[in-house]
């Protein structure tokens, strides 16, 4: 019966924070802890989510502390946090004694009344005693998917599987959704729902990172999600950018929105496996991020962005393989915005020279033309002759985002 009820109350949450974007469910933590639900304002903060179908008391207290220090210990770190616990009840005692800043909220306070959580739970006993029974395929295959920690799931999967035809698998994988035991994703990829997930009324896992690379292959993440990643900006996106050598258009999912760009294959490589949110995906590499921001400005926030990436970008980047990257990528825009932009760090004291080596390989590769920095603003400006760019951009725009301390 608490199963039921924190099964319903956890399909509420999304609704309760429905302004948020909502970033992972059942999400794994530092020290194997596991939070319910991870959202992120558009400040950047995230907001941690655990549910209880249990009265929030001393026996909880341990588990809230254990769950706020795993937060505080995810790498790279949050800039701002909160954790929220939600329960039936909260013992006045716990409010008192918890020295640490954590929201505890019951079940009413977020609309779930009394009598509803009665119902709930009336329901699930019932629930529970009919039981959904798998054919031994299904059976079969959701054992085979448990052992290995399966995430995405296919059509092409249960075919290999079973050595079935494709319209069996099909059968078998609409029975699956019917069953709570799957959820659809787009035409011909689900996501798996574990046993751990809560039975019968499981509430299906959200990583979007993972759910953006199996749509598309190949792929990595890139521009603003990959800044995000390293820190190189404090702006959080709630659009996922994935850089592909295919044309796929804009696809969004439970809230996500998950955008496709297209590069020509001469410009995609860089890129590494990354570990995000317990989940291994392609992430743009350190200075590939920083000159895919530079070669599409528009994913990274804009011109006024790039003095802050590259300020907080630099000092933890390999010069040379940064320069390297910026050559290899056969545009000479992106060189000049990318050597003046250093060169207007280095005039602010903001950052240190590139070598002069480093410098002229990236002078060397300069086109012919003179550019303005912001092709869409007003074209008038001071010339830099040395990198062949208009700067159009004011100076407090392109500081606006480097903290100044």
């Amino acid at each position: 019966m608490e199963d039921a009820l924190e099964a319903y109350v956890s399909r509420e949450i999304p609704k309760v924070f429905g302004g948020y974007s909502l970033i992972a469910v059942n999400e794994a933590l530092p020290g194997r802890v596991i939070v319910d639900f991870h959202f992120r304002k558009g400040d950047g903060t995230d907001v941690f989510v655990e549910v209880t179908a249990k009265k929030i008391g001393r026996t909880t207290l341990e588990r809230v502390i254990r769950m706020y220090a795993a937060i505080s210990n995810i790498e790279p770190p949050s800039r701002s946090f909160e954790l929220i616990v939600i329960g039936p009840e909260v013992a006045a005692s716990v409010r008192e004694e918890l020295e640490i800043p954590v929201r505890l909220l019951t079940f009413e306070e977020v609309g779930i009344t009394r009598h509803k959580a009665i119902d709930i739970q009336k329901s699930g006993l019932r629930r529970r005693r009919e039981d959904q029974h798998l054919s031994p395929d299904e059976a079969r295959l959701v054992a085979k998917w448990e052992a290995e920690n399966k995430t995405i799931i296919r059509a092409s999967d249960v075919q290999e599987d079973l050595d079935c035809t494709s319209d069996y698998a099909y059968l078998l994988l609409h029975n699956l959704e019917g069953k709570n035991w799957i959820e659809r994703v787009t035409q011909g990829l689900y996501q798996f729902i574990p046993l751990s997930y809560g039975y019968p009324d499981r509430t299906p896992p959200v990583n979007s990172y993972i759910v953006g690379a199996s749509l598309v292959e190949p792929y990595y993440l890139s521009y603003y999600t990959s800044n995000s990643h390293y820190g190189f900006t404090m702006q959080v996106p709630s659009t996922i950018f994935i850089a592909t050598t295919k044309k796929r258009p804009d696809f969004e999912w439970m809230g996500n929105v998950f955008k496709f760009i297209t590069l020509s294959r001469h410009k995609f490589f860089g890129y590494r496996e990354e570990n995000v949110f317990d989940t291994k995906v392609y992430m743009a590499e350190p200075e590939k991020s920083l000159v895919d921001s530079f070669d599409k400005t528009k994913y990274a926030g804009g011109i006024e962005h790039l003095a802050g990436i590259i300020w907080r970008g630099l000092p933890r980047v390999d010069e040379e393989k940064l320069v390297r990257y910026a050559v290899k990528m056969n545009s000479h825009a992106l060189i000049q915005r990318l050597g003046f932009i250093i060169s207007f760090l280095v005039e602010q004291s903001l950052a240190k020279p590139l070598s002069p080596k480093l410098e002229k390989m990236l002078l060397d590769h300069l086109g012919k033309s003179v550019i303005y920095l912001d092709s869409k603003r007003p074209k008038n400006g001071k010339l830099s002759k040395k990198w062949k760019i208009i700067n159009n951009v004011q100076k407090s725009q392109l500081l606006s985002e480097i903290e100044v301390r």
